[in-house]
């Protein structure tokens, strides 16, 4: 399948993101969707805002029923159309970083339950992290696929259009209350159906929304990074250097 280059970089560059329907085959988003549901909680928030870590998570006998989720991560994990979804889009990441000039840096899913009611606006790795907190490059992308139809409903991501060109500090943006005030003033949503994905700028101010349905919302996420920032990820990435977890 051919990707439009030309649109995907415009509106990357315009809104710091952009939604691409219809893409994958949903008889095996269905059957992959199947697959995450098998899987457990790796760390998430429950529905007080109260963050479970990974150390706390993997000392509990069953964490799905333990804790009454907002949302979570799995571990990451393969699968083999997973292994398709990324040759796709990996035309999609060439496109941004250029051809052998990134990785894919983590692999997962998030599940978000009925009954979430918050907003969480944050910005992702790797500019979450100190050392690239200034970095003018575009240095990663986030992917995310939908499991199931995404709708205002159900929490489709909501994100402030060309925030990505705003150079934010990460820990005021998580605790001063200004940024959520902004962020439910400005934010856009968008519909979309299982087997379409969006994919963000990790700079672009966002979050999971309320699930205001009565069913479970799954999305596969795939992190592209550059390839000298992916390396060094490795090393200060406690999702993948898991020596380095505290909570």
């Amino acid at each position: 399948m051919e990707i439009n280059r030309e649109s995907f970089l415009q509106e990357l560059d315009e809104i710091g993101f952009t939604v691409q329907r219809g893409i994958f085959d949903p008889q095996k988003v269905s059957e992959l969707n199947e697959f995450a549901s098998t899987l457990p909680p790796e760390r998430g928030h429950d529905k007080n805002k109260k963050w479970y870590g990974w150390e706390t998570v993997k000392e509990m006998e069953n964490p799905e029923t333990e804790v009454d989720w907002a949302y979570y991560w799995t571990e990451q994990v393969t699968h083999p159309y997973i292994d398709e979804i990324r040759q796709h889009l990996g035309k999609y990441a060439d496109a941004a970083f250029g051809e052998d000039n990134w990785l894919w840096h983590v692999t997962d899913f998030i599940v978000l339950h009925p009954g979430m009611n918050f907003y969480r606006p944050h910005i992702d790795t790797p500019y979450r992290f100190k050392e690239f907190r200034y970095a003018e490059e575009l240095l990663g992308l986030q992917f995310m696929v939908m499991m199931c139809d995404f709708n205002a409903d159900n929490g489709a991501t909501g994100y402030v259009p060309g925030t990505h060109k705003y150079f934010f500090d990460p820990e005021s943006v998580q605790k001063d209350k200004m940024w959520t005030t902004f962020f439910a003033d400005n934010y856009d949503q968008y519909r979309a159906r299982a087997g379409s994905f969006v994919c963000w700028h990790p700079r672009l101010l966002h979050s999971t929304m309320p699930n205001k349905s009565n069913d479970v919302r799954r999305a596969l996420l795939l992190h592209a990074a550059e390839k000298k920032t992916s390396r060094r990820l490795d090393l200060i990435d406690p999702q993948v250097n898991s020596s380095i977890r505290t909570s």
